[in-house]
């Protein structure tokens, strides 16, 4: 009786063990599931937001050159404010290099004046050559004529020695009857009368060959004649074209020959001088401006080249502008668009601080992103300052709207991943399954999505975030998403 309760009771324990291992087993292998935490799809307000930063730049500015190649003796300084009596920096020049240099300006306006008349010496060439092709008539070609009348006679000699044959015929048939000739005779005169009737068919076949062959002519001339007007077309527009070609280059020449003289002109100047140029706004300029850089390397004493840049100047009438980096999927973001530009403060607590606003004059595509330029006038701005660009697109209702986070991509397009529930004897199991959709509009936090290929959005919980990479079909471990660290 003892032996029985022992072995009842090693019995109960190890059932119990095994129950313990099974169970804790399980627990081990889900220590090693992904946690995942889920919502379902609704419908939702899209407020599509981009935001994105850039450097306020004034947006009139102007770089002032060297005129000369010498050495500066005077230069304004950065921030001075400039107007149209302002010199702006003075050049010293060697005066024995200025008589080289006028020299050889003098020498360059000599050959430019060879070429002006070479240039219009052949431009009325041309333009004579252009009369003549013009009057000169083109080469007529032979219209293809049809002749018909040696058919016509041959059909015309065919109906006569046919009628005369029939006349034959009836003849010998009288001869026949009263037994005077053969039959012989009447047979042979109707197979003259075959040989008549096929010779005509064989002429009325040249004939119409004939006219085949005149007709394929006549189409032969007719396209021959436009060729000839379309080659004589494109030999006079290739002969005006040259006459043009060459009224370019004598403007050319004429420019140049306005840009050596003006050359001159300044270097006489220059020497009258005594080799001191001064350098000022060029005319036409407004004079409210303000110095804003000063090229490295420029100071007094130092030697510039002709050409080189000096410094920038910019115009006082407070308008800026922004150069912004948003992602090409902000599509809302169009060009004439109102955005908003927090300046300084903001993020510090004041949000209101400096907030100006902004309309987008430009879009240039870059690689996946677009640079938007902003327009902005603003009498608080200087230039330099750091500007955050916020860009609104329209609020709009959408039917199914899911968090960004539960937007996938891959090199197929974009997906979600769905959590199935799969019944087991004790419990239950959860696996992913993926779905295709089409990503519409979208704003810092939600999308709006719709299914890829006409396919119904699933009605199964979604996958928010996860606290492992995911794989589609592998079982997970559904959780709150505030109780791990999601990776997605």
């Amino acid at each position: 009786m003892q032996y029985k309760k022992v072995l009842t009771r090693l019995t109960v324990i190890f059932i119990a063990i095994v129950i313990f291992l099974t169970f804790f087993s399980r627990t081990i292998v889900d220590l090693h599931v992904p946690r995942v935490s889920v919502a379902f799809i609704g419908s939702g307000v899209i407020s599509p937001e981009a935001v994105s930063t850039g450097i306020v730049q004034p947006a009139d500015t102007e770089r002032i050159f060297a005129p000369a190649s010498g050495r500066i003796t005077q230069i304004v300084e950065e921030g001075d404010d400039i107007n149209a009596d302002t010199i702006l920096l003075t050049i010293s020049i060697d005066v024995q290099n200025l008589m080289d240099m006028l020299t050889q300006a003098e020498h360059e306006r000599s050959l430019n004046a060879l070429n002006i008349e070479r240039a219009r010496s052949e431009q009325a060439a041309e333009q004579q050559r252009l009369y003549q092709m013009i009057s000169e008539p083109i080469s007529a070609l032979i219209r293809p004529t049809l002749i018909l009348w040696e058919y016509d006679m041959q059909l015309e000699s065919n109906t006569n020695d046919v009628a005369r044959v029939q006349d034959e015929i009836l003849s010998l048939e009288i001869l026949y009857e009263e037994g005077i000739i053969p039959r012989q005779n009447i047979l042979d005169r109707e197979g003259e009368l075959v040989r008549l009737a096929q010779g005509r068919e064989q002429i009325y076949q040249r004939r119409d060959m004939a006219v085949q062959s005149y007709e394929a002519a006549i189409e032969a001339y007719e396209e021959a004649i436009a060729n000839q007007d379309r080659i004589h077309e494109a030999q006079l527009q290739s002969q005006r074209d040259r006459i043009t070609q060459l009224g370019f280059v004598l403007n050319m020449h004429l420019l140049e020959t306005t840009s050596i003289n003006r050359r001159i002109s300044e270097l006489m100047g220059q020497i009258e001088a005594g080799g001191v140029v001064e350098v000022n706004l060029q005319e036409g300029d407004s004079a409210n401006r303000t110095i804003t850089e000063i090229m490295p390397g420029m100071a007094i004493g130092a030697n510039i080249h002709e050409g080189a840049p000096v410094m920038v100047t910019t115009l006082r009438n407070n308008r800026f502008e922004i150069e912004a980096s948003f992602p090409q999927a902000n599509d809302f973001i169009r060009t004439g668009q109102t955005v908003e530009i927090a300046i300084g403060g903001y993020g510090t607590g004041d949000r209101t601080e400096n907030r100006i606003e902004g309309r987008i004059t430009q879009r240039t595509p870059e690689g996946a992103r677009n640079i938007f330029t902003i327009e902005v006038e603003s009498n608080s701005l200087i230039g330099g300052e750091l500007g955050i660009v916020t860009a609104h697109g329209t609020r709009n209702n959408q039917p199914a709207v899911i968090p960004l986070s539960a937007l996938r991509e891959d090199a197929q397009g974009y997906f979600i991943l769905y959590v199935e529930r799969v019944e087991r004897a004790f419990g239950s199991n959860y696996y992913l399954r993926t779905q295709r959709v089409v990503a519409d509009a979208r704003d810092s936090y939600n999308v709006a999505i719709t299914g890829a290929f006409g396919v119904s959005l699933t009605e199964y919980p979604i996958v928010i975030n996860s606290d492992m990479p995911l794989q589609t079909g592998e079982r997970v471990r559904l959780t709150a998403d505030y109780d791990f660290i999601p990776t997605r």
